[in-house]
Order: structure tokens, then sequence, then C-alpha cells
């Protein structure tokens, strides 16, 4: 978990630190087209949001001496600003890698009620678009609004697989009438999928029904790569372990080697690894493979990044 306050400033550096302010200036002139504005001349206050250091390690450990940089995990971070009366999207920024100066940004803010979230992630994500055509924001209310980690086309039939290490963070309706500070907890919203097999050394594992993206109000996931292709990974380039954002459900995993292919539906859920482990030349299944879930989050030293 990554603790979060709120506070504004412009983009920084692939390096997301472990205390950090955003402090967002906000102003008519500074709205895209459908985001609210506030009236002239209408009370604002200076709202401030800020990332400050989690007490969760890499491994899943809750000893200070475990805390992990967020800049170590993450490569944009997005705030997203509704009106809790309207449902509107009230404010937006972004923060990514290619950016110096991470952190710090103050925003004016009126009376009234709102909800803050912010979601982080290694991949790169929209919002509210999985193509990149161009920088004009797509505007949802909270109701409909999403996230979906950009994709190389806008075929909706032909979305990649694009998860990596992703956290979240959702305040309730907080009442703005004067100076103030948010805290919010940022929380790891995919799980991951490591492979093992015993008996053959090369061998390789096709992933289906992963989701690529999930709602800003209630996390659900959805979408869906293109299972025609698939995901496939082979352990000659090391370990197989992926990130996996579809928690909801079980997936679809196909483990080939030695002529052999062997099709399985494994459970995963945030923050845990699902382990499958076994042997392919086994003639059955159902006694080859073994599935468990471990709470221990391994470093990113260990993933095999494609």
């Amino acid at each position: 978990m990554l603790g979060i306050f709120i506070l504004k400033k412009i983009m920084k550096k692939l390096a997301f630190i472990s205390s950090i302010t955003f402090i967002l200036l906000s102003s008519a002139c500074s709205k895209k087209a459908g985001q609210e504005v506030p009236e002239p001349n209408k009370t604002t206050y200076k709202v401030g949001l800020s990332v400050e250091n989690g007490k969760t390690g890499l491994d899943g450990g809750t000893e200070t001496t475990l805390v992990t940089p967020i800049e170590n995990l993450v490569n944009q971070l997005t705030f997203i600003i509704f009106n809790f009366d309207t449902g509107n999207e009230y404010y937006r920024s972004t923060q990514t890698s290619n950016l110096p100066g991470m952190g710090e940004i103050y925003f004016d803010l009126p009376v009234g009620n709102y909800i803050f979230i912010a979601v982080g992630s290694k991949s790169l994500f929209g919002i509210n678009k999985y193509y990149r055509d161009n920088e004009v924001p797509i505007l949802l209310p909270l109701a409909e609004a999403n996230m979906q980690y950009w994709q190389p086309n806008p075929t909706m039939a032909d979305k990649h697989y694009k998860t990596d290490d992703t956290f979240y963070a959702k305040s309730s309706v907080i009442s703005i009438d004067g100076n103030q500070t948010i805290n919010l907890t940022m929380q790891r919203v995919v799980g991951k999928l490591e492979v093992l097999v015993e008996d053959v050394p090369e061998f390789i594992v096709d992933v289906n029904f992963e989701a690529t993206g999930f709602t800003l109000k209630d996390q659900k996931t959805f979408g869906r790569i293109d299972d025609n292709a698939g995901y496939e990974v082979s352990n000659a380039n090391g370990p197989i372990s992926i990130y996996i954002l579809s928690t909801e459900r079980p997936i679809l995993i196909e483990i080939s080697g030695g002529g052999v292919r062997k099709t399985l539906s494994v459970p995963i859920y945030r923050n845990k690894r699902t382990i499958v482990k076994g042997k392919l030349l086994v003639p059955s299944t159902s006694t080859s493979f073994k599935v468990t879930i471990n709470d221990k989050w391994l470093v990113d030293t260990t993933v095999v990044h494609f």
C-alpha cells in the first residue's frame, strides 16, 4: 500500500518519490472543454494532494524498513477530481517519467463536495480512452469513467497485453469549505501469475481472458486482450512471472512444451502471487499441476518483461 495525500505540480521523472506533494493551479483558462469551471469571483480554497511513504514493500511486508519509494513502482501517476453532486470530472493531472519535477501542485477548489481518485502504473495508460490518437481528453462522469493501458492501434478486437504493476486510490466524499490536504491510500490492483514446469526444460505459457482496464468508480475490470493471438511467454527468457489485472474471475492459461499442451483455469488475486507448478508429461492435468496462492510479493527483478 502506498499512502497518498493530494497537492499538485508539473509532471515528474520516472522516479515517483515516496513523499511528494501535489498542488494543482486551477483556473478557468486552464480548464479543458467539458470540465467544470468555477464561477467568476466565487470563493475558492487551496487544496493539496501529495504522495508520502507507504508501509508496504515490494515483498508485501509492512515494516518501515521494507518501504518502497513510489518511483520504483510506477511510471505514470494520474489524479482525477470529480464533483460529487454533478458526477462530472472537475480536474485531471498526469505526471509521467519524461518530465522533471514531479510533485507539488496547488489548485483552487470552490466550496462543494468532491471525490479524489489516483491511478499509478508502470505501464502508461489513458483515462476514458485506450488509443492515443490525439491529446484531447475524453470526459465522462464518474459512473462511466475508466482507465485503460495504451494500445498500439484503435481496433477494439485487437488489444494487446500491456499489464504492469498498477495502483489505485479513491477518497470518500469530501466537503471543501476551507484550505486543506487530503489523505488517500493507494493499493495494488494487480496480481502475479508464476508458472514452473518441472519435467520440460523449455515451455511456453499462453495467457487468455486478461483485462485491459478498470472503472474508476468501483475498479471493475473490463476489456480483453486478443485471445486469438493471446499473450505467449517463453521461459527461455527467464522465470515466468506475469502481472494480471483480471482478478474478478479466473483466467485461462495454456502451457506447452515437450510436444504437450495443457489448459488450466487459474484464479488471480490482488497483491498476491498465483503459483502454477507441475509436470507437463504426466497424463492427467488435474494431478500434474498444483495451484497455490502466496501473499509474499516478490521484487520486480524476478519479473520478465516482454
